[in-house]
């Protein structure tokens, strides 16, 4: 198999680089990884192979395995229940434990975890705002932030039932702004935010520290999951370089910060919206097999 970013899915004004379609690409090769081993087959990747194509991001080949660890059959078995929780979270509980577990889970993948802290949250929040009120007159970022929200063309994207309405954003200071949705608050749910804030970052930052950091945000996302607990990626405080330094000066590191992740406890009644995503006939493609070669690709 070989793993490819799509350009015809880039967002220039949120992501002129590519950076986060990368990292998205990153998380995608991990949920194989796992789905696969899950499955008795070990994937053998190859990340960044010589090629004239820029978009050719790994290629995988497999070889029989033995049968499933615990935690990787737990793993593969989140990946259908992982959900981005936007509503406001309470902060998680069995917090020491679970993030000794989320170290040790990226341990070795080049990709360094970090709580921020909740000395943190006000500087975190005040960039938030910032970035908010940057993007307001940028007409190119409103027009792509529509089209993500469901009022494009296409079926994918973040629909109104998994957007929290306009009183539900502002009670999380640390989010990116969506047009208003209609997703339901569940009773008991928090009026503030108190999710723990955990900061990836990398030593460099180049397409490979950007495919790693999503096979670790998916590791992250995964695991919390199976221990219960709501997750959402935060993105829009590393599209700037200037709010990027600021992470890096809140961080006890000097890495480059790839994406914040906001993990706490749910309400544990129902569950978000999921997002939709594009057809399989879309996102994989078999080749033909060219003459004398019976097993394509």
């Amino acid at each position: 198999m070989r793993l490819y970013s799509d350009p015809d899915r880039l967002l220039p004004a949120t992501d002129g680089f590519g950076r986060q379609m990368v990292i998205s690409c990153g998380a995608a090769l991990n949920h194989l990884d796992y789905a696969f081993a899950a499955n008795r087959w070990r994937p053998l990747i190859e990340r960044l192979p010589r090629s004239s194509d820029r978009q050719l991001l790994s290629t995988i080949g497999f070889v029989p395995a033995p049968t499933p660890t615990h935690i990787v059959a737990r793993m593969a078995a989140a990946i259908e229940r992982r959900r981005t929780e936007r509503l406001p979270l309470d902060a998680p509980s069995a917090w020491t434990e679970t993030l000794e577990q989320l170290v040790r889970i990226i341990a070795g993948t080049g990709v360094e975890l970090e709580d921020l802290g909740e000395r943190s949250r006000p500087a975190l929040e005040d960039a938030s705002r910032r970035m908010t009120g940057l993007r307001h007159d940028d007409p190119t970022y409103q027009a792509e932030l529509r089209w993500w929200s469901g009022r494009g063309l296409f079926p994918d994207g973040v629909p109104e039932q998994a957007r929290p309405s306009d009183s539900q954003q502002h009670s999380v200071h640390l989010s990116r702004e969506f047009p208003p949705g209609r997703a339901s608050t569940p009773d008991g749910s928090p009026s503030e935010d108190r999710a723990a804030i955990l900061l990836l970052s990398t030593s460099t930052d180049s397409r490979l520290d950007w495919l790693r950091s999503g096979e670790a945000l998916s590791a992250v996302l995964l695991a919390c999951t199976d221990r219960g607990l709501a997750t959402c990626p935060v993105t829009h405080l590393t599209e700037r370089a200037a709010t990027r330094t600021m992470l890096r000066e809140l961080s006890s590191g000097d890495g480059m910060p790839q994406v914040l992740i906001r993990v706490g406890a749910g309400t544990g009644v129902g569950e978000p919206s999921p997002t939709p995503r594009r057809p399989l006939s879309e996102v994989l493609v078999r080749e033909r097999p060219a003459p004398g070669n019976l097993s394509g690709e």
